[in-house]
């Protein structure tokens, strides 16, 4: 009965991987659609932008049985369609395991800004102080994880006030191989904002991202390619939608 377990789990993977490479075809041929009719010009960068970001994860265990795991990021941001270094992302977490596929931890982010959202060159400098909360399942052959983070962002020419945002992020990998080494992955995550700052962030939704694409998984390393759809809801300006390439590189050490 075991047998006859494993090889109806392999056919089915089989067909769904078959019925999904068929879907990436068809999403990779929308995608080429949509960023020659959606990448923005000159004259609407401000509204629309066709960006890419690029995405270095490094998780250390600290101790051998991996429970104590600090994480370090560097995530640089090409806007205003591939042209300029947008943004640079810079983040350290150290998280804690706990009981049943949960983890938790504590974080700094530096963020600086070098170009405002209608693409004029402004340094803006953004720290940020966060706690998270993740939980692991698997629902049947896919990996599920959710993650909650509660950020305290520090803004230049905000008037030394401490804008506070929320974060919740539901994810989802499906192996397309047996052995797990290939999936296609997806995730949603949504951003609210809990108070106004001036100059700053507005109270209430903040901003939306929708992700689709394929992982690879070599040895200790975990490789994400896909597009990510983002909604924005500016400061104090019209909401902005951005087209971005995603290349995300995660090594376990």
């Amino acid at each position: 009965h075991r047998d006859l377990h494993k090889e109806y789990r392999r056919q089915r993977q089989m067909c769904i991987r078959d019925s999904l490479r068929n879907a990436c075809r068809r999403f990779a041929a929308v995608l080429a659609v949509a960023v020659m009719v959606y990448a923005p010009s000159d004259t609407h960068a401000q509204q629309t932008d066709f960006e890419g970001w690029f995405s270095y994860v490094a998780n250390v265990g600290i101790e051998p049985e991996r429970k104590w795991v600090l994480t370090l990021e560097e995530q640089p941001r090409q806007g205003d369609n591939w042209r300029r270094l947008n943004t640079n992302i810079l983040r350290l977490v150290l998280s804690r395991a706990g009981p049943g596929g949960s983890t938790f931890g504590v974080g700094y982010l530096w963020g600086p800004m070098f170009y405002n959202s209608e693409y004029h060159r402004t340094y803006r400098d953004e720290n940020r102080t966060f706690l998270q909360a993740t939980y692991v399942h698997h629902l049947d052959d896919v990996l599920v994880q959710h993650r909650f983070r509660q950020e305290q962002r520090f803004i230049q020419d905000t008037q030394g006030a401490v804008s506070n945002r929320a974060r919740y992020l539901i994810r989802a990998s499906y192996p397309l191989v047996y052995d797990g080494s290939f999936g296609i992955a997806a995730f949603n995550e949504i951003f609210v904002n809990f108070n106004s700052v001036p100059n700053g962030p507005t109270g209430g939704y903040d901003q939306d991202r929708i992700f689709i694409g394929p992982f690879w998984k070599v040895g200790n390393a975990r490789y994400d390619v896909g597009f990510l759809e983002q909604h924005t809801q500016r400061f104090g300006l019209e909401p902005r939608w951005a087209q971005v390439f995603v290349v995300s590189v995660s090594v376990d050490y």
